[in-house]
C-alpha cells in the first residue's frame, strides 16, 4: 500500500510542477507581468520540485521495485539527470525573477528589461521542453528491462 501511496504522491508533485511551470510561462507572456506573483509563483516551482524528490527518494527506498531496480536502471539515471538540467535551467530566472522582485519594491513603475524579459522566457521554454525527454525515461523506466 505504501507503494500505491508514494506513486500518487509523486504524480501528484509532478503534476503540479508541470502546472506551475505552465503558469510561469502565461505570466511571462502577460502584457503586463506581476513580478511579485511570479516570484512567489517561482518558490511554489522549486518548493514542488523538492517534494518531487523527497517523494522519489521515498518511493526508491520504501517502493515496491527497490533500490536494485534503480541503480540498473539506465532510464532512471537519465531521468535523474534530466531534472537537475531542468533545475539548473531554473536558476537563471529565479535570480532574474528576485532581482524583478527587489526592483518593483523600491519603484512602483517598474517594467521588466525586454532582454531580461526574453530571456527568462527562453528560459523557462527550456524547462518546458526538457520535461518531454524526462517523461519519456519515465516510462521507459518503469519499463526496463524491455
Amino acid at each position: 500500500m505504501l507503494d500505491l501511496i508514494l506513486a500518487i504522491l509523486h504524480h501528484l508533485a509532478v503534476f503540479s510542477l508541470v502546472a506551475t511551470l505552465a503558469m510561469e510561462g502565461a505570466m511571462l507572456r502577460a502584457p503586463v507581468v506581476d513580478v511579485s506573483r511570479l516570484a512567489r509563483l517561482d518558490a511554489r516551482f522549486g518548493m514542488t520540485a523538492g517534494l518531487v524528490v523527497v517523494i522519489g527518494v521515498g518511493r526508491v527506498i520504501w517502493g515496491g521495485k527497490g533500490w536494485a531496480f534503480y541503480e540498473a536502471n539506465p532510464f532512471f539515471w537519465a531521468k535523474i539527470a534530466m531534472f537537475a538540467a531542468i533545475g539548473l535551467v531554473s536558476v537563471a530566472p529565479t535570480l532574474l525573477f528576485l532581482r524583478w522582485r527587489k526592483a518593483a519594491a523600491g519603484d512602483a513603475g517598474f517594467v521588466p528589461p525586454a532582454d531580461q524579459l526574453k530571456r527568462a522566457r527562453l528560459a523557462v521554454g527550456l524547462q518546458a521542453l526538457l520535461l518531454v525527454p524526462l517523461l519519456g525515461f519515465a516510462a521507459a523506466m518503469a519499463r526496463w528491462p524491455f
